[in-house]
């Protein structure tokens, strides 16, 4: 795979400057870092970057995250999130990821889900409420998925126990 920045990068002040760390800077480095950026000449480039992918760490076009947010929150952009590693199906799924690395770890998902509903796993397949059910101080709608927790097998009657709930209140 291979990795294209975008132009205005090889313009940046900042380029080729190991002695700074920008995505977690100390308070004076912090300092520095945006000294660094007053005076680049992409420096709109880099914050526009920045806010419209909803970058999450670190100083970009002379701004931290807290002040990225804000910008972002007036101006209409994402507000900053911190993203799944490359290689899982959520970067996948959820963030429309689609480098060589997701793509992969989403083909490994699938493969094992469909495993798992071939194989008659009763837990794959969520279970979807037909009338709302109340829960302690709360209630689960019409139409909530119940799932399973991961790694721990169904109870005995499970299917039973759910057409219980499932059932309308005579």
């Amino acid at each position: 795979m291979t990795l294209r920045l975008p132009t205005w990068r090889h313009r940046a002040a900042c380029r080729g400057r190991t002695d700074l760390d920008f995505i977690d800077p100390t308070p004076e480095q912090a300092v520095e870092c945006r000294t660094l950026c007053a005076t680049c000449p992409v420096r709109e480039q880099c914050l526009a970057d920045a806010l419209t992918t909803g970058e999450a760490w670190g100083i970009w076009g002379g701004l931290d995250a807290d002040e990225r947010a804000a910008l972002a929150e007036q101006h209409g952009h994402p507000a900053p999130i911190v993203r799944p590693a490359h290689g899982t199906n959520t970067r996948y799924a959820k963030h429309g990821c689609r480098c060589d690395l997701c793509r992969q770890a989403h083909t490994a998902y699938e493969r094992e889900r469909r495993e798992r509903r071939r194989t008659g796993d009763p837990w794959a397949r969520p279970i979807t409420l037909a009338v709302p059910v109340r829960t302690g101080r709360r209630w689960a709608g019409a139409g909530q998925l119940l799932l399973p927790l991961p790694g721990l097998p169904a109870p005995a009657g499970a299917a039973d126990e759910y057409a219980e709930l499932l059932a309308p209140a005579a």
